[in-house]
């Protein structure tokens, strides 16, 4: 589902001019510095907030794209904010997978069950994936270090 948002927001206009804008003092083919100025961009002008406790809320990233490019500052999950990041990094032609991590070994009716989901972008300079996660933030590395497993989804 996360996949899916963020491939049709891609191409959306809203999207593809927020990353103008952001990128716009940014040196021509520095594909590692777009990526740094829309993370920090996404980071300074959003917050995290949880989903209702029984309802798993899923916002097109066209549409908080919109709501940046109107000066609000917008309340999501890391579902939320991960499908965003995906359709700016996309929208400059990066590529990129999604990442969900469990904490605890927990299955529900057969399957593992994951807490957390966060992006990652193909640097193509080098070949090295690096990870965004506007949750975690300065703490990614101590989140990742505790996840017990992972699952890489490619957009």
């Amino acid at each position: 589902m996360i996949r899916e948002a963020a491939r049709k927001s891609q191409n959306h206009y809203e999207v593809r001019q927020l990353v103008e804008d952001i990128c716009r003092d940014v040196a021509s083919k520095d594909y590692l510095s777009e990526c740094l100025a829309i993370y920090h961009y996404v980071c300074a002008r959003t917050r995290y907030m949880r989903d209702p406790r029984t309802v798993e809320l899923i916002r097109a990233p066209y549409l908080i794209a919109i709501d940046l490019r109107h000066g609000r500052r917008v309340s999501g999950d890391c579902d939320d904010l991960s499908a965003l990041l995906v359709a700016m990094f996309m929208a400059t032609g990066a590529q990129c997978r999604i990442v969900t991590v469990a904490f605890r070994d927990v299955i529900y009716k057969g399957d593992r069950q994951y807490s957390h989901v966060f992006c990652q972008v193909r640097e193509p300079k080098t070949g090295r994936w690096i990870t965004f996660d506007p949750v975690a933030g300065l703490k990614t590395r101590e989140m990742l270090a505790r996840a017990t497993h992972a699952k890489v989804w490619n957009v």
